[in-house]
């Protein structure tokens, strides 16, 4: 039986024996330890191995939340000495993650309380500045490994404007509730009737209750319809704010004249229903953030050098001339010169190359680089916003508002279907009065409270609202609803190579040359041991099987190799010329040559991981789309992709962000509907030129592009079957309309005959909302049933 580690129960090769248990790293017995010491064992209790294991990070990388208008703008609340912030910490998984974090207290004396939402992994902490800095805050969750994820002011905007439109629905369903029950003496047989001044109470308790329902939760369907009346567009909205207006109107009108008991029961009905349709639009939204700016992923504050002196500034403040001083694993924020002797970076971010590119003094390096190695200074080139990055991330396409045809198509609906409202109640008023004067006000508006278009605007919300719901159980979060029908029009896919189809933490690796024995094996596995570059741990993984010896006199030369004197041996690990070995081709995968005491040994090939089940992913996706396959890398494995495509001139490499976008341009105007799937920063433009951009991730809480969906890596295998599901759900929704006009033309057969009662309106109108919300919720499980996806 395998082990694995006590504490994040993660399997692994190299343990760590600590107090009689075994753990996979040094980080998870520092947690461990820590635990023990502030006697919180009772955190493994709860779950076995609950720990998640997350990358150590230092205190001193949050130094520049001290910064006081970087802690400003983080802070909830604060007055000098207690300060509170909300964090998002995607880590929590489990109850022990609560527990542990609901007791920080016991851990440092400044924390005074913490709370939990898991649903939306976010922690609420209230502490005391002048014990535990807002930085050690954050150096503290990070140590014992649930590192918090800081919320931009944008992202707080975003979650204030959900938390208004919860609001409204909580408005709304309490006077439904109240009016229903208010109502329900209307509904009895004068036999068991209440006294009618009773009655008469009830009504005028309703009408004032239904006031806030008309003023504030259903305000936004007047607003947006007298907006695009101000445009000369007419909307769903229009017909809806109609009907609402006509249903208070008419209501009120028979309140005052106690003439009938009004519709208010089924006004606060449909407004509230309607909500319902906005929140789960805005549900899956709310969980992840798809358009963080470009900015996100730079920290806060970044150390500027000034008379020889450091101070942390925030990153909008840097100007062109200033020096900057940017550590190991972090993004250089702004074009900038390098000022050190040399440095390694990784452009992974930006272009989509796994192998980091090595820059000597006075190059220019572009935003979004990774520093890999020592700490480098450097000269601000451009302003943070004017960048390299900033430009690719803020290049527009017309595609940016990518907008159901459903939505369009309603929309186009409405216009005629309103003017033939009022058309057919106007002639309706005018019949009556000729006839009947008094019918005429009964029909006109009995035509348009029963011709409201609200099952007809629920049909859309909910079926695509409980597709997207399902998908996000599934580990697919879509942006919008559109984005379902844009998954049912796709006849061309396009992904990028690295990190969508390869795993950028894991490398496969042959190695060509002299026959390495057992000790050879060890003293290269001790040095690469050594190193952080992602070529050296992919070795060290690769010779987990072999011996470790002790290191001495360690060296790294940054973009050439690294060296050592290994039990007497000097041993190098690098580039061909660094190691003295002649170089073996040109446009092939990573190379790592070996020497040992001055002899060449030979070479590691290192080639990408693929992920599981990709081939068979290709092969089902090929069976209705066009497939395509872009990267940014050389073209070492092209024999390996060919292999899987069936079309081979639709396979291309060496492709730049611009390149990408340009090719998703160019199979548009060949009248192709294009998915396009991609990883990183250097696919945001081709993501979002796409009709319709799916961002791959391994994580799908801490990466956000600028992207119509996001994708857990391991559910790409099931891309065809959430494409299926969304065909099936597009099915549902003209089911559901068809059904929401077969109530409208029922309705309307007896408002224009003059037969329209109260209680006939007061049942039918509530009822076409809840019979679709209840087809298209029941419709959609079973199929998602049918697809296995619940």
């Amino acid at each position: 039986m395998s082990k694995t580690c006590y504490h994040c129960g993660s399997p692994s090769q190299t343990w760590v024996q600590h107090d009689g248990k075994d753990f996979c790293c040094d980080g998870c017995v520092m947690v461990y330890d820590i635990l023990k010491e502030k006697e919180m064992g009772t955190y493994y209790d709860i779950n076995k191995a609950p720990g998640i294991r997350k990358k150590a990070v230092s205190a001193e990388y949050y130094d520049y939340l001290d910064q006081e208008d970087i802690k400003k703008s983080v802070l909830d609340f604060y007055d000098g000495s207690v300060a509170r912030v909300k964090l998002y910490i995607p880590s929590i998984h489990c109850s022990s993650c609560i527990w542990l974090i609901e007791n920080l207290q016991q851990l440092h004396s400044g924390v005074i309380n913490s709370s939990v939402n898991f649903n939306r992994r976010e922690a609420s902490i209230t502490f005391n500045e002048e014990e535990i800095k807002l930085s050690e805050l954050m150096a503290l969750l990070s140590s014992i490994n649930y590192k918090p994820h800081i919320k931009t002011e944008e992202q707080k905007k975003a979650v204030k404007k959900s938390r208004k439109l919860i609001v409204k629905l909580g408005v709304a369903g309490f006077v439904f509730g109240n009016v229903m029950l208010l109502s329900f003496p209307d509904y009895l047989s004068e036999d068991v009737a209440l006294h009618p001044e009773l009655i008469g109470l009830f009504k005028w308790i309703s009408w004032f209750l239904s006031i806030p329902v008309m003023v504030y939760s259903g305000n936004e369907y007047f607003i947006t319809a007298w907006k695009n009346l101000r445009k000369k567009l007419i909307s769903i909205d229009l017909p809806i704010a109609i009907g609402i207006l006509a249903i208070f109107l008419r209501s009120t009108y028979e309140i005052v004249t106690s003439t009938g008991p009004g519709y208010l029961d089924s006004l606060t009905g449909l407004v509230f229903f309607l909500l319902i349709g906005k929140w789960y639009q805005a549900k899956t939204y709310e969980a992840l953030s798809f358009d963080n700016d470009f900015s996100s992923y730079f920290p806060l504050g970044i150390t500027r050098i000034k008379d020889n002196e450091e101070s942390i500034v925030p990153i909008n403040q840097l100007e062109s001339g200033d020096k900057i001083s940017v550590r190991n694993g972090e993004i250089i924020p702004a074009d900038a010169t390098l000022l050190s002797l040399g440095a390694s970076i990784d452009y992974s971010f930006i272009t989509g190359e796994s192998v980091p590119v090595r820059k000597n003094k006075g190059d220019l390096i572009y935003a979004g680089g990774r520093v890999i190695g020592n700490a480098l200074f450097l000269k601000v080139e451009k302003k943070v916003e004017t960048g390299y990055l900033a430009e690719l991330w803020k290049e527009k396409t017309d595609k940016e508002s990518k907008e159901s045809m459903l939505s369009v198509t309603l929309d186009a609906v409405s216009k005629y279907f309103t003017i033939a409202i009022l058309l057919i109640a106007t002639l309706t008023g005018l019949y009556w009065l000729w006839t009947d004067p008094s019918k005429a006000v009964l029909a006109f508006t009995s035509v348009l409270i029963i011709a409201c278009p609200c099952a007809l605007a629920l049909s859309v919300p909910f079926a695509f609202g409980h597709t997207s719901r399902i998908m996000g159980k599934n580990n697919f979060y879509l942006k919008l609803t559109a984005v379902i029908e844009g998954l049912t029009k796709t006849n061309t896919i396009v992904f990028d190579k690295t990190g969508t189809l390869t795993d950028p933490d894991a490398f496969e690796v042959e190695y060509y040359g002299k026959e390495l024995d057992h000790f050879n094996s060890s003293l290269i596995k001790s040095l690469a041991h050594q190193s952080r570059h992602p070529l050296s741990k992919a070795l060290f993984q690769h010779l987990k099987d072999a011996g470790e010896f002790e290191v001495l006199d360690f060296k790294e030369s940054e973009g050439a190799g690294v060296e050592a004197v290994i039990m007497t041996h000097k041993v190098r690990l690098g580039s061909a010329s660094y190691t003295g070995n002649k170089k073996e081709g040109m446009h092939e995968a990573a190379k790592v040559y070996i020497s040992v005491d001055g002899n060449q040994l030979g070479y590691f090939v290192i080639h990408n991981f693929y992920r599981p089940n990709w081939k068979e992913m290709l092969a089902s996706v090929q069976e209705s789309s066009d497939v395509h396959v872009l990267s940014g890398d050389n073209d070492a494995e092209r024999e390996v992709l060919e292999q899987e495509l069936k079309n081979k001139s639709n396979l291309h490499f060496f492709q730049s962000p611009k390149d990408k976008q340009k090719y998703v341009a160019d199979l548009k105007k060949q009248g192709k509907y294009v998915m396009m799937l991609g990883d990183g920063m250097n696919d945001v433009a081709a993501l979002k030129e796409a009709n319709v951009g799916i961002a791959v991730a391994d994580d799908v809480y801490q990466f956000s592009p600028s992207s119509d969906a996001i994708i857990n890596a391991s559910e790409l295998v099931r891309l065809l079957k959430f494409i299926r599901f969304a065909r099936s759900a597009k099915k549902i929704v003209y089911l559901a309309i068809s059904i929401s006009f077969l109530y409208n033309v029922i309705g309307m057969y007896y408002a224009v005959a003059g037969q329209l009662s109260p209680l006939f309106a007061a049942v039918l109108m509530p009822l076409s909302s809840a019979s679709v919300v209840v087809f298209t919720s029941l419709s959609v499980m079973l199929v998602a049933k049918k697809r296995q996806l619940v």
